[in-house]
């Protein structure tokens, strides 16, 4: 979900390369028609918008066209960064795509999962962005946070419920894609396809979380035990 473009794109290209029957599915009917084209047989894609209620209908459309669903991958997301203004549309279309749509997706892949006791994964791709608040960017780092809540409270219930079915939270640092602003520089960025490479062996093998990049599975460790009151005066920089 997400596969027209970024990592959602690049992620799916290597799933169609190694040989696996995939469904791909977005808003951008040329960018699926493309992924689609030199492997007719094993591609299937659906024209899904994560915020329109007839969504997870549709996903389960793709899900019956490919024969089945072992991965569901969401990589549907948006990144709104106007740090001076902070403009309330922007915020509030930020949760309705990262926490919503977000819901929607993953708990039809879910429920998915659930009805037919497929073993299989539901992987998505948060962010580092949720482990704490960030003053620059409020409503996407609460989104992501949301998101990795989610997944935790789903894989309770999965092994609650004893499915066979592996949940996993992916949490790059950023990355550059078009999701981020081309006149920016950001803190720790890292380039698209080591950060591909890592959500492919991520989804394939991670037990519960990955973070992708060294440098932030380190900075992320500290960022965690820092107190509250002492994160509260941070200022940091996330771009220049």
């Amino acid at each position: 979900m997400g596969a027209t473009s970024g990592l959602g794109r690049g992620v799916a290209k290597r799933f169609i390369e190694a040989g696996w029957i995939v469904g791909v599915a977005g808003r951008n009917v040329q960018a699926l028609n493309e992924l689609k084209q030199k492997h007719q047989e094993r591609v299937f894609t659906a024209v899904i918008d994560i915020l329109s209620v007839d969504a997870p209908e549709r996903l389960h459309e793709l899900i019956s066209q490919t024969g089945g669903m072992d991965i569901y991958l969401h990589c549907s997301g948006i990144l709104r960064a106007d740090e001076e203004s902070m403009p309330i549309e922007d915020e509030v279309l930020t949760a309705e795509t990262n926490a919503v749509g977000f819901t929607r997706m993953v708990s039809a892949a879910y429920k998915y999962f659930e009805a037919t006791k497929r073993p299989g994964r539901l992987v998505a791709i948060s962010s580092i962005a949720g482990i704490r608040g960030l003053e620059s960017l409020p409503a996407y780092s609460a989104s992501k946070a949301y998101d990795s809540t989610l997944l935790e409270a789903l894989r309770q219930r999965s092994r609650r419920d004893s499915l066979p079915l592996k949940i996993v939270d992916i949490k790059p640092g950023w990355t550059r894609t078009p999701l981020l602003n081309s006149g920016r520089k950001y803190l720790l960025e890292m380039e698209s396809e080591s950060v591909i490479r890592g959500i492919f062996k991520a989804t394939l093998h991670a037990r519960r979380s990955a973070i992708i990049g060294l440098r932030w599975k380190i900075l992320t460790f500290f960022e965690r035990i820092v107190p509250g009151w002492i994160y509260e005066r941070i200022h940091l920089d996330l771009w220049k």
